[in-house]
């Protein structure tokens, strides 16, 4: 399944794509790039920023 989270770098975040990982779903994690992570090639990452007026309409 392809599943996309958004705050996967923290928290519960981290356990839930490990998880999702783990069970061979094809993630992607939605996040502002500031925070690292350990999921190396295994996610795709779609960086936001939430700043940026034209996104907000």
């Amino acid at each position: 399944m392809k599943i996309l989270m958004f705050g996967g770098t923290r928290f519960f975040g981290i356990h839930t794509v490990n998880e999702l990982i783990k069970n061979g779903h094809d993630v992607s994690i939605a996040t502002r790039g500031i925070t690292s992570d350990k999921f190396g090639s295994s996610v795709k990452r779609i960086i936001l920023d939430r700043n940026n007026q034209e996104s907000l309409k």
